[in-house]
Protein backbone atom coordinates (compact mmCIF):
# COMPACT_ATOMS: atom_id res chain seq x y z
CA UNK A 1 0.00 0.00 0.00
CA UNK A 2 2.84 2.35 0.81
CA UNK A 3 4.50 1.55 -2.51
CA UNK A 4 1.28 2.37 -4.37
CA UNK A 5 1.03 5.72 -2.59
CA UNK A 6 4.70 6.46 -3.13
CA UNK A 7 4.49 5.99 -6.88
CA UNK A 8 1.86 8.72 -7.55
CA UNK A 9 3.63 11.11 -5.18
CA UNK A 10 6.92 10.48 -7.01
CA UNK A 11 5.25 11.15 -10.36
CA UNK A 12 3.72 14.36 -9.03
CA UNK A 13 7.09 15.48 -7.71
CA UNK A 14 8.71 14.71 -11.08
CA UNK A 15 5.98 16.62 -12.91
CA UNK A 16 6.38 19.60 -10.59
CA UNK A 17 10.14 19.65 -11.13
CA UNK A 18 9.64 19.47 -14.89
CA UNK A 19 7.22 22.41 -14.79
CA UNK A 20 9.66 24.45 -12.69
CA UNK A 21 12.49 23.58 -15.07
CA UNK A 22 10.47 24.66 -18.11
CA UNK A 23 9.52 27.89 -16.36
CA UNK A 24 13.17 28.65 -15.63
CA UNK A 25 14.14 27.98 -19.23
CA UNK A 26 11.32 30.19 -20.49
CA UNK A 27 12.26 33.05 -18.17
CA UNK A 28 16.01 32.63 -18.67
CA UNK A 29 18.17 35.23 -20.40
CA UNK A 30 18.63 33.19 -23.59
CA UNK A 31 14.88 32.68 -23.95
CA UNK A 32 14.34 36.43 -23.66
CA UNK A 33 17.03 37.11 -26.28
CA UNK A 34 15.47 34.64 -28.70
CA UNK A 35 12.03 36.13 -28.13
CA UNK A 36 13.23 39.70 -28.72
CA UNK A 37 15.21 38.65 -31.81
CA UNK A 38 12.24 36.85 -33.38
CA UNK A 39 9.86 39.72 -32.64
CA UNK A 40 12.27 42.32 -34.00
CA UNK A 41 12.91 40.35 -37.19
CA UNK A 42 9.18 39.80 -37.87
CA UNK A 43 8.28 43.41 -37.05
CA UNK A 44 11.05 44.76 -39.32
CA UNK A 45 9.91 42.52 -42.19
CA UNK A 46 6.29 43.64 -41.74
CA UNK A 47 7.31 47.32 -41.69
CA UNK A 48 9.40 46.83 -44.84
CA UNK A 49 6.54 45.12 -46.69
CA UNK A 50 3.99 47.69 -45.51
CA UNK A 51 6.07 50.62 -46.77
CA UNK A 52 6.56 48.96 -50.14
CA UNK A 53 2.82 48.34 -50.42
CA UNK A 54 1.70 51.81 -49.34
CA UNK A 55 4.22 54.11 -51.09
CA UNK A 56 5.92 51.67 -53.42
CA UNK A 57 9.23 52.60 -51.83
CA UNK A 58 12.03 50.59 -53.46
CA UNK A 59 14.21 50.25 -50.35
CA UNK A 60 12.43 51.38 -47.13
CA UNK A 61 15.50 51.00 -44.94
CA UNK A 62 14.49 53.58 -42.28
CA UNK A 63 11.37 51.57 -41.46
CA UNK A 64 13.42 48.40 -40.94
CA UNK A 65 15.94 50.18 -38.70
CA UNK A 66 13.21 51.83 -36.65
CA UNK A 67 11.40 48.53 -36.08
CA UNK A 68 14.62 46.82 -35.02
CA UNK A 69 15.46 49.53 -32.49
CA UNK A 70 11.99 49.81 -30.96
CA UNK A 71 11.27 46.14 -30.14
CA UNK A 72 12.14 45.47 -26.48
CA UNK A 73 11.42 42.72 -23.93
CA UNK A 74 8.54 44.70 -22.38
CA UNK A 75 5.62 46.70 -23.76
CA UNK A 76 6.49 49.75 -21.69
CA UNK A 77 10.10 49.89 -22.90
CA UNK A 78 8.96 49.39 -26.48
CA UNK A 79 6.53 52.31 -26.29
CA UNK A 80 9.08 54.50 -24.53
CA UNK A 81 11.77 53.67 -27.08
CA UNK A 82 9.34 54.38 -29.93
CA UNK A 83 8.49 57.82 -28.59
CA UNK A 84 12.15 58.66 -27.94
CA UNK A 85 13.24 57.45 -31.37
CA UNK A 86 10.47 59.39 -33.14
CA UNK A 87 11.24 62.54 -31.14
CA UNK A 88 14.97 62.27 -31.86
CA UNK A 89 14.53 61.82 -35.61
CA UNK A 90 11.92 64.56 -35.87
CA UNK A 91 14.01 66.99 -33.86
CA UNK A 92 17.11 66.29 -35.95
CA UNK A 93 15.16 66.84 -39.18
CA UNK A 94 13.69 70.12 -37.92
CA UNK A 95 17.14 71.39 -36.91
CA UNK A 96 18.79 70.56 -40.23
CA UNK A 97 15.92 71.32 -42.61
CA UNK A 98 16.40 75.14 -42.81
CA UNK A 99 20.14 74.76 -43.44
CA UNK A 100 19.54 71.99 -46.01
CA UNK A 101 17.03 74.10 -47.98
CA UNK A 102 18.81 77.44 -47.76
CA UNK A 103 22.54 76.66 -47.83
CA UNK A 104 23.11 72.96 -48.37
CA UNK A 105 26.03 71.01 -46.91
CA UNK A 106 28.83 73.50 -46.22
CA UNK A 107 31.34 73.63 -43.41
CA UNK A 108 29.49 76.53 -41.77
CA UNK A 109 26.05 74.90 -41.98
CA UNK A 110 27.46 71.54 -40.84
CA UNK A 111 29.05 73.18 -37.78
CA UNK A 112 25.85 74.99 -36.82
CA UNK A 113 23.63 71.93 -37.34
CA UNK A 114 25.94 69.61 -35.38
CA UNK A 115 26.22 72.11 -32.52
CA UNK A 116 22.45 72.50 -32.18
CA UNK A 117 21.72 68.80 -32.64
CA UNK A 118 24.31 67.70 -30.08
CA UNK A 119 22.91 70.15 -27.55
CA UNK A 120 19.41 68.80 -28.17
CA UNK A 121 20.61 65.18 -28.00
CA UNK A 122 21.69 65.65 -24.39
CA UNK A 123 18.12 66.05 -23.15
CA UNK A 124 17.31 63.40 -20.55
CA UNK A 125 13.86 62.62 -21.99
CA UNK A 126 15.44 61.32 -25.20
CA UNK A 127 17.50 58.79 -23.30
CA UNK A 128 19.80 56.62 -25.40
CA UNK A 129 17.94 57.61 -28.56
CA UNK A 130 19.21 61.17 -28.31
CA UNK A 131 22.07 60.00 -30.52
CA UNK A 132 19.63 59.91 -33.45
CA UNK A 133 19.22 63.71 -33.33
CA UNK A 134 22.66 64.48 -34.85
CA UNK A 135 22.54 61.38 -37.08
CA UNK A 136 19.23 62.45 -38.64
CA UNK A 137 20.40 66.06 -38.84
CA UNK A 138 23.53 65.09 -40.78
CA UNK A 139 21.50 62.83 -43.08
CA UNK A 140 18.99 65.61 -43.84
CA UNK A 141 21.73 68.18 -44.38
CA UNK A 142 23.60 65.94 -46.82
CA UNK A 143 20.49 65.60 -48.98
CA UNK A 144 20.78 69.27 -49.87
CA UNK A 145 18.22 71.51 -51.54
CA UNK A 146 17.81 69.25 -54.60
CA UNK A 147 16.67 66.22 -52.55
CA UNK A 148 14.77 68.02 -49.80
CA UNK A 149 11.56 66.36 -50.99
CA UNK A 150 12.84 62.97 -49.79
CA UNK A 151 12.89 64.05 -46.17
CA UNK A 152 9.16 63.60 -45.56
CA UNK A 153 8.98 60.06 -47.05
CA UNK A 154 11.92 58.99 -44.88
CA UNK A 155 10.23 60.35 -41.78
CA UNK A 156 7.03 58.56 -42.72
CA UNK A 157 8.93 55.30 -43.15
CA UNK A 158 10.44 55.77 -39.70
CA UNK A 159 6.98 56.39 -38.27
CA UNK A 160 5.63 53.22 -39.92
CA UNK A 161 8.49 51.16 -38.51
CA UNK A 162 7.90 52.52 -35.01
CA UNK A 163 4.14 51.98 -35.20
CA UNK A 164 4.50 48.41 -36.48
CA UNK A 165 7.02 47.51 -33.76
CA UNK A 166 4.91 49.00 -30.94
CA UNK A 167 1.67 47.40 -32.17
CA UNK A 168 3.40 44.07 -32.71
CA UNK A 169 4.73 44.11 -29.16
CA UNK A 170 1.37 45.20 -27.75
CA UNK A 171 -0.85 42.76 -29.67
CA UNK A 172 1.53 39.87 -28.92
CA UNK A 173 2.52 40.91 -25.39
CA UNK A 174 5.79 39.54 -24.06
CA UNK A 175 5.66 37.27 -21.00
CA UNK A 176 5.79 38.62 -17.50
CA UNK A 177 9.16 38.49 -15.76
CA UNK A 178 7.77 37.51 -12.36
CA UNK A 179 9.38 34.13 -11.83
CA UNK A 180 12.86 35.55 -12.29
CA UNK A 181 12.15 38.17 -9.61
CA UNK A 182 10.73 35.54 -7.28
CA UNK A 183 13.83 33.39 -7.69
CA UNK A 184 16.14 36.37 -7.13
CA UNK A 185 14.35 37.35 -3.92
CA UNK A 186 14.41 33.75 -2.73
CA UNK A 187 18.17 33.62 -3.30
CA UNK A 188 18.58 36.86 -1.35
CA UNK A 189 16.49 35.51 1.53
CA UNK A 190 18.51 32.30 1.58
CA UNK A 191 21.78 34.25 1.52
CA UNK A 192 20.75 36.52 4.40
CA UNK A 193 19.36 33.60 6.42
CA UNK A 194 22.64 31.75 5.92
CA UNK A 195 24.57 34.81 7.11
CA UNK A 196 22.42 35.09 10.24
CA UNK A 197 22.79 31.38 10.95
CA UNK A 198 26.56 31.76 10.56
CA UNK A 199 26.51 34.70 12.98
CA UNK A 200 24.55 32.57 15.44
CA UNK A 201 27.16 29.82 15.16
CA UNK A 202 29.98 32.31 15.66
CA UNK A 203 28.31 33.82 18.74
CA UNK A 204 27.52 30.40 20.22
CA UNK A 205 31.05 29.09 19.73
CA UNK A 206 32.78 32.42 20.60
CA UNK A 207 34.40 32.64 17.17
CA UNK A 208 34.82 35.54 14.77
CA UNK A 209 32.05 35.70 12.12
CA UNK A 210 34.61 35.78 9.31
CA UNK A 211 35.92 32.41 10.48
CA UNK A 212 32.45 30.91 9.95
CA UNK A 213 31.17 32.87 6.94
CA UNK A 214 34.41 33.75 5.20
CA UNK A 215 35.76 37.21 4.53
CA UNK A 216 33.81 37.67 1.27
CA UNK A 217 30.30 37.33 2.68
CA UNK A 218 29.47 41.09 2.47
CA UNK A 219 30.41 41.07 -1.23
CA UNK A 220 28.22 38.03 -1.83
CA UNK A 221 25.27 39.67 -0.10
CA UNK A 222 25.78 42.91 -2.06
CA UNK A 223 25.94 41.04 -5.37
CA UNK A 224 22.82 39.01 -4.59
CA UNK A 225 21.01 42.20 -3.56
CA UNK A 226 21.95 43.95 -6.80
CA UNK A 227 20.67 41.01 -8.85
CA UNK A 228 17.42 40.97 -6.89
CA UNK A 229 16.97 44.71 -7.42
CA UNK A 230 17.51 44.34 -11.17
CA UNK A 231 15.16 41.35 -11.45
CA UNK A 232 12.48 43.12 -9.41
CA UNK A 233 12.73 46.20 -11.62
CA UNK A 234 12.33 44.07 -14.74
CA UNK A 235 9.33 42.30 -13.21
CA UNK A 236 7.53 45.56 -12.42
CA UNK A 237 8.39 46.89 -15.87
CA UNK A 238 6.92 43.79 -17.51
CA UNK A 239 3.63 44.46 -15.70
CA UNK A 240 3.22 47.96 -17.14
CA UNK A 241 0.87 48.22 -20.11
CA UNK A 242 0.89 44.43 -20.46
CA UNK A 243 -2.52 42.83 -20.99
CA UNK A 244 -1.28 39.66 -19.33
CA UNK A 245 -0.90 41.54 -16.07
CA UNK A 246 -4.66 41.34 -15.54
CA UNK A 247 -4.28 37.63 -14.91
CA UNK A 248 -1.65 38.24 -12.19
CA UNK A 249 -3.36 40.48 -9.70
CA UNK A 250 -1.68 39.02 -6.61
CA UNK A 251 1.95 40.13 -6.86
CA UNK A 252 2.15 41.57 -3.34
CA UNK A 253 5.19 39.41 -2.61
CA UNK A 254 7.12 41.33 -5.29
CA UNK A 255 6.63 44.66 -3.57
CA UNK A 256 9.74 46.81 -3.47
CA UNK A 257 9.25 47.19 0.28
CA UNK A 258 10.23 43.53 0.64
CA UNK A 259 13.56 44.22 -1.04
CA UNK A 260 14.08 47.33 1.08
CA UNK A 261 13.43 45.33 4.26
CA UNK A 262 15.93 42.68 3.20
CA UNK A 263 18.51 45.35 2.38
CA UNK A 264 18.09 46.87 5.84
CA UNK A 265 18.54 43.43 7.41
CA UNK A 266 21.78 43.04 5.44
CA UNK A 267 23.06 46.36 6.84
CA UNK A 268 21.99 45.29 10.33
CA UNK A 269 23.93 42.03 9.95
CA UNK A 270 27.11 43.95 9.05
CA UNK A 271 26.55 46.28 12.01
CA UNK A 272 26.08 43.25 14.30
CA UNK A 273 29.52 42.01 13.28
CA UNK A 274 31.00 45.34 14.35
CA UNK A 275 29.06 45.20 17.63
CA UNK A 276 30.34 41.67 18.29
CA UNK A 277 33.90 42.86 17.71
CA UNK A 278 33.36 45.69 20.17
CA UNK A 279 31.87 43.33 22.73
CA UNK A 280 34.76 40.89 22.34
CA UNK A 281 37.21 43.73 22.92
CA UNK A 282 35.49 44.68 26.19
CA UNK A 283 35.04 41.17 27.56
CA UNK A 284 38.58 40.65 28.96
CA UNK A 285 38.14 43.64 31.26
CA UNK A 286 35.25 41.98 33.09
CA UNK A 287 37.44 39.65 35.14
CA UNK A 288 39.43 42.51 36.65
CA UNK A 289 37.19 45.22 37.98
CA UNK A 290 34.63 47.69 36.81
CA UNK A 291 33.38 51.10 37.93
CA UNK A 292 29.96 49.72 38.79
CA UNK A 293 31.07 46.34 40.17
CA UNK A 294 30.27 45.91 43.87
CA UNK A 295 33.06 43.40 44.42
CA UNK A 296 36.13 42.01 42.73
CA UNK A 297 37.98 38.75 42.65
CA UNK A 298 37.28 35.21 41.47
CA UNK A 299 33.55 35.47 42.22
CA UNK A 300 33.16 38.35 39.79
CA UNK A 301 35.11 36.49 37.13
CA UNK A 302 33.01 33.35 37.62
CA UNK A 303 29.74 35.28 37.38
CA UNK A 304 31.00 37.15 34.32
CA UNK A 305 31.95 33.89 32.64
CA UNK A 306 28.52 32.38 33.36
CA UNK A 307 26.77 35.49 32.10
CA UNK A 308 28.97 35.53 29.01
CA UNK A 309 27.83 32.01 28.13
CA UNK A 310 24.19 32.85 28.83
CA UNK A 311 24.35 36.06 26.83
CA UNK A 312 25.99 34.33 23.86
CA UNK A 313 23.37 31.56 23.99
CA UNK A 314 20.54 34.12 24.05
CA UNK A 315 22.02 36.13 21.17
CA UNK A 316 22.56 32.96 19.16
CA UNK A 317 18.93 31.99 19.72
CA UNK A 318 17.83 35.47 18.62
CA UNK A 319 19.92 35.28 15.45
CA UNK A 320 18.57 31.83 14.60
CA UNK A 321 14.97 33.00 15.03
CA UNK A 322 15.79 36.12 13.00
CA UNK A 323 17.02 33.88 10.18
CA UNK A 324 13.65 32.09 10.22
CA UNK A 325 11.88 35.46 10.06
CA UNK A 326 14.03 36.51 7.09
CA UNK A 327 13.05 33.36 5.20
CA UNK A 328 9.41 34.33 5.70
CA UNK A 329 9.83 38.01 4.81
CA UNK A 330 7.53 38.09 1.77
CA UNK A 331 5.48 41.24 2.24
CA UNK A 332 2.44 39.63 3.86
CA UNK A 333 2.04 38.75 7.50
CA UNK A 334 5.25 38.43 9.51
CA UNK A 335 6.66 35.02 10.33
CA UNK A 336 4.78 33.22 13.15
CA UNK A 337 7.98 32.95 15.17
CA UNK A 338 8.40 36.74 15.32
CA UNK A 339 6.36 37.29 18.55
CA UNK A 340 8.33 34.56 20.34
CA UNK A 341 11.57 36.12 19.08
CA UNK A 342 10.54 39.47 20.50
CA UNK A 343 9.85 37.85 23.86
CA UNK A 344 13.34 36.31 23.84
CA UNK A 345 14.79 39.72 23.04
CA UNK A 346 12.80 41.37 25.82
CA UNK A 347 13.88 38.82 28.42
CA UNK A 348 17.52 39.18 27.44
CA UNK A 349 17.27 42.99 27.53
CA UNK A 350 15.72 42.88 31.01
CA UNK A 351 18.49 40.61 32.26
CA UNK A 352 21.08 42.98 30.84
CA UNK A 353 19.43 45.85 32.73
CA UNK A 354 19.56 43.98 36.04
CA UNK A 355 23.31 43.39 35.81
CA UNK A 356 25.99 45.42 37.53
CA UNK A 357 29.08 45.18 35.42
CA UNK A 358 31.63 47.24 33.55
CA UNK A 359 29.81 50.08 31.87
CA UNK A 360 31.72 49.62 28.62
CA UNK A 361 30.59 46.01 28.47
CA UNK A 362 27.00 46.99 29.13
CA UNK A 363 27.11 49.61 26.38
CA UNK A 364 28.46 47.03 23.93
CA UNK A 365 25.71 44.58 24.91
CA UNK A 366 23.01 47.21 24.57
CA UNK A 367 24.30 48.21 21.15
CA UNK A 368 24.08 44.62 19.94
CA UNK A 369 20.57 44.26 21.35
CA UNK A 370 19.46 47.49 19.69
CA UNK A 371 20.74 46.25 16.34
CA UNK A 372 18.87 42.97 16.77
CA UNK A 373 15.71 44.89 17.70
CA UNK A 374 16.06 47.02 14.58
CA UNK A 375 16.49 43.89 12.45
CA UNK A 376 13.32 42.42 13.96
CA UNK A 377 11.54 45.64 13.16
CA UNK A 378 12.78 45.40 9.57
CA UNK A 379 11.61 41.83 8.96
CA UNK A 380 8.21 42.80 10.37
CA UNK A 381 7.78 45.19 7.45
CA UNK A 382 7.95 48.31 9.59
CA UNK A 383 5.34 47.07 12.05
CA UNK A 384 6.29 48.12 15.56
CA UNK A 385 4.50 46.16 18.21
CA UNK A 386 3.51 47.74 21.52
CA UNK A 387 5.77 46.52 24.30
CA UNK A 388 7.02 47.90 27.59
CA UNK A 389 10.11 50.03 27.43
CA UNK A 390 13.20 47.90 28.06
CA UNK A 391 15.55 48.63 30.86
CA UNK A 392 18.15 49.65 28.29
CA UNK A 393 16.40 52.99 27.81
CA UNK A 394 17.65 53.98 31.22
CA UNK A 395 21.19 54.13 29.88
CA UNK A 396 21.34 57.75 28.76
CA UNK A 397 24.93 57.80 27.58
CA UNK A 398 26.47 59.54 24.61
CA UNK A 399 30.18 59.04 25.15
CA UNK A 400 32.45 56.75 27.16
CA UNK A 401 33.66 59.65 29.34
CA UNK A 402 30.12 60.53 30.37
CA UNK A 403 29.44 56.86 31.11
CA UNK A 404 32.41 56.61 33.47
CA UNK A 405 31.47 59.89 35.15
CA UNK A 406 27.91 58.76 35.75
CA UNK A 407 29.07 55.37 37.09
CA UNK A 408 31.56 57.03 39.44
CA UNK A 409 28.87 59.35 40.78
CA UNK A 410 26.55 56.41 41.43
CA UNK A 411 29.36 54.51 43.18
CA UNK A 412 30.04 57.48 45.50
Amino acid sequence: MRKENAAPSGRRAGTAQAVVGLARIRDGPWAVRWLVAVRAAVAAALAWQLCRSMWEAPQPGPAVVAALLVVHPTVFRSCTAGLQYAAGCTLGALIALPAAVLAGPTWLSMTAVLLLSLLAAGHERLGAHGLHVPITAVFVLLLGPSHAGQILPHLLEIGVGIAVAVLFNALLPPPLRLRAAESALDRLRDELAGVLDGLATAVREARHPDDVLGTQWPARVAETTARARSALGQAHESLRWNVRARNRNAVWHLDRKVLESLERVAHDAEACVGALDGLAAQRPAVAVTGPGAPETGPAVAARADVWDREFRAGCARLLTCLALCVRGCRGGSPHPVLPATRRVWRELAERCGDRRDSLDVRVAEYRLLMLLDRALHDVAGGRRTVRPAPVTTGLLITTTEEAHAQAAAEHR
